[in-house]
């Protein structure tokens, strides 16, 4: 079975874009949310087969159109079987108050070939302006609904100010599709340090996945992504 390189661009980005109609109450800062670990590490399998890992960092604030943004950084190597061999850096820039991605630049190679994204986000108008520098369509625009989310901040760090209720489903939205998310419950995860008890959510979009969520801190130690060719598992395995 063959997939097309824009295919597997989209599963990608299922990765690390994410979108929510939910506007999130934050707590706690980046720093205090990465509970002082300067990096966090997940590593990737494909059907049970190493095939690489992703590095989360803070960077710190910056400042762009006179707001001040926090600023994460996510590397990632995979290479799943003869298909995919995907390397990737990203930077996303959250308004500080609200944690809205303003902008987002993506540096990807894909089967050798450099990719260069930018995303530029109008919050006020519910569109994202994407510019490519390696495709036949150099520029696009997408548009939804109000306010668009970025996954570092939902997937990666889920807000400790939405209720987790296993009894109704939550509604986000990526800039091109819309997704479902629902608690089932408490469920134990095997880190390979211990037995933890975390928060276990489903979630129905283009694709389906499934998140495990620490208790205390809502950041991913497991997630899983069910593709036509099988299942891709990130594990969280350190940090520092």
């Amino acid at each position: 079975m063959s997939i097309s390189k824009d295919k597997f661009i989209k599963i990608i980005f299922c990765f690390i874009l994410f979108a929510g109609i939910i506007i999130p109450v934050w707590p706690q800062d980046m720093q205090e949310r990465l509970q002082g670990q300067k990096k966090i590490i997940y590593k990737v399998s494909f059907n049970g087969i190493p095939s690489g890992y992703i590095e989360w960092e803070y960077l710190g604030k910056e400042k762009i159109q006179g707001k001040e943004v926090d600023v994460l950084s996510v590397s990632s190597d995979t290479k799943i079987l003869k298909l995919l061999n995907l390397t990737s850096k990203e930077q996303v820039f959250l308004d500080s108050k609200t944690y809205l991605p303003l902008r987002v630049e993506r540096d990807l190679i894909l089967f050798g070939q450099k990719e260069l994204i930018e995303e530029i986000y109008d919050q006020e108008k519910g569109c994202v302006n994407i510019k490519r520098s390696n495709s036949k369509v150099h520029k696009d625009t997408l548009c939804q609904d109000k306010p668009i989310h970025n996954i570092l901040e939902l997937l990666y760090f889920f807000p400790l100010g939405i209720e987790l209720d296993s009894s109704k489903w939550m509604n986000f939205n990526l800039p091109n599709q819309k997704v479902r998310i629902k608690l089932v419950g408490q469920r134990d995860l095997d880190t390979g340090k211990g037995i933890v008890s975390t928060y276990f959510l489903v979630g129905r979009g283009a694709k389906r996945f499934s998140l495990w969520l620490d208790e205390e801190s809502r950041l991913p130690l497991r997630l899983e992504f069910i593709l036509p060719l099988g299942k891709i598992i990130i594990l969280r395995t350190d940090s520092n």
